[in-house]
């Protein structure tokens, strides 16, 4: 009986090939709390996740797999923020949900910090596809603000400027530890909030030169039913 016992305990519990990937990619992900995607090697992963180095190779095939198949691990939160369908709607409250959602994300994401500076820093296979990835969410929820903001003779280039928020906040993030930027310190416990602050005023302001045109309309119909001559009206909004 003693016997029986003593081998079934040195028997290994055999996993399924979808729990081996899964304890490689968590050790990955273990890893990646103190190094580099470019520092990383097989053997790291094999020790981490005490594993063959043939093990890591017959699931993924290569170092390169392993990458490919974490980062859509942790790219999850691109489909969770661009998916839904008010967004898709272009839904004013959706965008400033999504911004303020991606500026927490990126905040409690050391994994997804460390791919944005492999992608700046190295540009390869892996990087130019998870850089591709992201794009596509990009570009499906740009689209109905793009039709929203092109309307009227104002035209503002959305795509261009919701570009420049989405990268400023990744400079913002990455650089928070090395000073303060533009006077302001972001690597505070009040700094997501700072930044999420100021990225609602850009939006604001954005909305406000949308909505311009209907309200100057609207000022234009109300003066007029109270008889005032529209070419005074327009004499008078036209440096407005």
């Amino acid at each position: 009986m003693k016997e029986n016992q003593s081998t079934k305990g040195t028997l290994r519990r055999r996993r399924t090939n979808k729990q081996v990937q899964a304890d490689i990619l968590s050790a990955v992900g273990r890893i990646l709390q103190e190094k580099d995607f470019t520092h990383i090697t097989l053997m790291d992963i094999v020790r981490e996740a005490k594993t063959d180095p043939n093990v890591v190779l017959r699931q993924f095939g290569s170092l390169e797999q392993v990458f490919d198949c974490y980062i859509r691990t942790i790219d999850y939160w691109m489909h969770d923020l661009f998916g839904n369908e008010a967004l898709k709607r272009g839904e004013r409250s959706a965008l400033e949900r999504m911004f303020a959602r991606m500026t927490d994300f990126l905040y409690n994401s050391p994994e997804m910090q460390r791919l944005l500076v492999w992608e700046i820093t190295d540009v390869n296979d892996t990087t130019r596809r998870a850089a591709a990835n992201r794009e596509t969410y990009y570009r499906e929820a740009y689209e109905a603000y793009e039709r929203q903001f092109a309307r009227g003779g104002e035209k503002t280039p959305f795509r261009q400027i919701a570009s420049l928020l989405i990268a400023g906040t990744y400079y913002l993030v990455l650089h928070r530890h090395t000073s303060t930027f533009g006077d302001m310190d972001y690597d505070t416990p009040d700094g997501p909030v700072r930044l999420k602050k100021v990225l609602h005023e850009i939006l604001d302001m954005l909305y406000e030169r949308l909505e311009r045109p209907q309200r100057v309309s609207e000022a234009i119909r109300r003066l007029k039913e109270r008889g005032v001559d529209e070419q005074v009206i327009r004499e008078c909004l036209k440096d407005l």
